[in-house]
């Protein structure tokens, strides 16, 4: 009995000790909950606190950026023309690298000035051409008892936007030619003291660590500059295929839809139908609806192989990031920097992602940025 009896009493004991311990786990995983919530939230409100500083300072930060990605681009020519040179000859390495940088940069300036002013000189031609369209439009809607003239209104509307459009493009492409001026003289600067920051790094930091932080920073940076090789190459083999097929149709300013579809191949998706939707319309008032879904089904054909065909090729295994994530930076970094963010926006979240992969900590976040698991490499 008395036996019995410790053992009764003994049970609301122990039930009393399973209960406090569950109690106490349920209470680690709250805290634990409430920790992952307030990271989040605090992620997010970073994300969009730098977003703001970024687009307060976009005359600075804009220009260094794409300063870096070209400075990335030169580097390699930098170090095998120093490799070739005799050590009090290094700086004619500097000047091939700024002399290639400014014969790139002013053939796709002098290529869109041109091309501008010959739409502009033709303007009225397709304006005459674009009359004729809906005045036969009218016609094979009249027997059919449509009502076309109620679009004619919305259709002045669009035609004064886009007067307006072209005339603030102008604009932007003046404040465009001071970026480009301000970033010729930043990667002059990052290409000269290119060579020292390892010294810097190694007397600021001490020997061990900065050894640690170059090896990740070269790593990095290696997947950055093939990232960003192979996509120029990409948007450049599809620019000048698809110039080349409409100057065999006979397109007007093959050359400048060309480039276009060169630099707008740096946004997927919305960028190559932006480029065929420009090239098809000129088409249309150049020859017509036949001539123009023959362009348009080339151009589609061009994008496509190179796509879906050279680009894995060439890329191998590198970083792609989700389309869901591709479309988010496209609006985000647009809305931070306007054209040039949607231009680079994607290069910038890719180069984020192979940041945050080479950090611990955030290697969570480049896992789930990424289009598969299995693009991130193992920590």
């Amino acid at each position: 009995m008395l036996s019995g009896g410790l053992i009764v009493r003994g049970q609301p004991l122990a039930g009393t000790g399973c209960a406090t311990m569950t109690d106490m786990v349920d209470a680690a995983s709250n805290v634990d909950r409430g920790r992952r919530a307030m990271l989040i939230l605090l992620s997010v409100i970073t994300v969009i606190l730098v977003g703001w500083a970024l687009k307060m300072t976009y005359v600075v930060t804009m220009p260094l950026t794409l300063a870096f990605f070209v400075t990335l681009v030169l580097r390699p020519l930098q170090r095998r023309l120093n490799s070739w040179l005799p050590r009090p000859l290094h700086w004619l390495s500097i000047v091939v690298c700024m002399a290639t940088f400014l014969a790139i940069l002013g053939v796709l300036v002098a290529s869109v000035w041109l091309s501008v002013s010959m739409i502009l000189a033709k303007a009225p031609t397709y304006a005459e051409s674009a009359r004729q369209l809906w005045a036969q439009l009218q016609a094979l809607a009249e027997p059919h008892a449509m009502h076309v003239g109620m679009l004619a209104e919305p259709m002045r509307d669009l035609t004064g936007r886009a007067f307006g459009w072209v005339t603030s493009g102008i604009g932007y492409l003046w404040l465009l030619m001071a970026m480009l001026f301000l970033v010729f003289f930043l990667v002059l600067l990052m290409l000269i003291e290119a060579g020292e920051w390892r010294d810097k790094m190694s007397v600021g930091l001490g020997e061990a660590r900065s050894r640690a932080i170059m090896a990740t920073v070269y790593t990095a940076s290696e997947k950055v500059r093939r990232f960003l090789v192979v996509k120029t190459l990409v948007s450049a083999l599809t620019g000048a295929s698809s110039g080349l097929w409409l100057w065999l149709l006979g397109v007007d300013f093959a050359l400048l839809w060309g480039i276009l579809i060169f630099l707008l191949n740096y946004i997927p998706y919305i960028g190559s139908t932006i480029a065929v939707f420009a090239a098809a319309v000129i088409a249309l008032l150049q020859f017509g609806l036949g001539y123009a879904l023959v362009a348009i089904s080339g151009l589609v054909v061009i994008q496509q192989l190179l796509g879906n065909v050279v680009d894995p090729r060439l890329a191998g295994r590198s970083l792609e990031i989700s389309p869901i994530v591709v479309l988010v930076s496209i609006v985000f970094w647009g809305w931070v920097w306007g054209l040039v963010g949607t231009l680079i926006g994607v290069l910038l979240t890719a180069t984020l992602v192979i940041v945050f992969e080479h950090i611990p900590a955030l290697r969570p976040v480049a896992v789930l940025l990424s289009r598969r698991a299995s693009d991130v490499s193992p920590g």
